[in-house]
């Protein structure tokens, strides 16, 4: 059986951004633990704010790891990016990312690598750039797997992340930058712009490095609140092996605590039902 995640932030965000709940630390791990999720993810940004050994002591009481922290907020609030032309900025990029994996370390966390790779602006040389990330990708990589970290790379749509937005293009990158540290984070709504056929394109995965996965409806609402068939991909998780965590990243729609509600129930139908189909 897969096991079951919600993301969370320790800090407040518009209702607007797709984190599905937010609050303390033990009040999160409490309601999640109440509701049968079986994990909590990590929004946060600037980790030196926060005691990693008082959050994963506080996750522990109850039972409930922490299976991976998520770092946007570096980009969308404080403007650090992987690929950023000014050499000083990427630095200070690349330490924040470390960081964060020291922070995973404790945490017992995957560190997820996402929409801090930023955009390649329209007349740069995009090999440069690529080159550039795949030089600090490397960085955080080797550093990662030195304290235990194992390192996500998700692949994100084309209207938030311009390069690296689909499944088999970023699957593809993975398998050829060939880091023992890195696999692959699947975004099903991400997909839902990307892929034109999402169950293949897991299966275009098989043999290959899958490290983690977010389920989230095509209208960024929890899972079974749009349009998309989340049996069908998880047959495709199942055919590939698949065993990780699966967590929903969603809209707090209608309330966080309801989207978190109807997610878990509508992802452990859907697995449900898929194991039957394969009786």
């Amino acid at each position: 059986m897969f096991r079951y995640g919600v993301s969370a932030a320790l800090e407040t965000l518009p209702m607007s951004q797709p984190v599905t709940l937010r609050g303390e630390i033990d009040t999160l791990c409490r309601t999640v633990k109440e509701m049968g999720y079986d994990a909590l993810e990590l929004h946060l940004r600037e980790p030196g704010r926060y005691d990693a050994h008082e959050i994963r002591r506080v996750a522990d009481s109850y039972g409930l790891p922490i299976c991976a922290t998520a770092n946007g907020m570096e980009y969308t609030v404080g403007g650090l990016c992987l690929i950023d032309e000014d050499g000083a900025r990427r630095e200070a990029a690349i330490a924040r990312l470390i960081e964060h994996a020291e922070f995973a370390s404790v945490l017992g966390a995957k560190l997820v690598v996402g929409i801090m790779r930023g955009n390649i602006p329209g007349n740069a040389d995009r090999a440069r750039l690529v080159a550039r990330f795949e030089d600090a990708l490397g960085r955080v990589c080797d550093h990662a797997q030195s304290i235990g970290v194992p390192v996500v790379l998700e692949s994100i749509n084309r209207y938030i992340n311009n390069y690296l937005c689909s499944v088999p293009e970023t699957i593809d990158f993975i398998v050829q930058f060939h880091h023992p540290n890195l696999s692959l984070h699947l975004d099903t709504h991400s997909m839902a712009v990307e892929e034109r056929d999402l169950p293949a394109s897991i299966r275009y995965c098989a043999g290959k490095p899958v490290g983690y996965v977010h389920y989230s409806d095509n209208n960024r609402r929890y899972p079974g609140g749009g349009a998309l068939d989340f049996k069908a991909m998880t047959h495709a998780l199942m055919d590939i092996g698949y065993e990780g965590y699966i967590t929903v990243e969603c809209l707090p729609d209608p309330t966080p605590e309801e989207a978190a509600r109807r997610g878990l129930r509508y992802m452990k139908a859907a697995e449900a039902m898929a194991r039957i189909e394969r009786m």
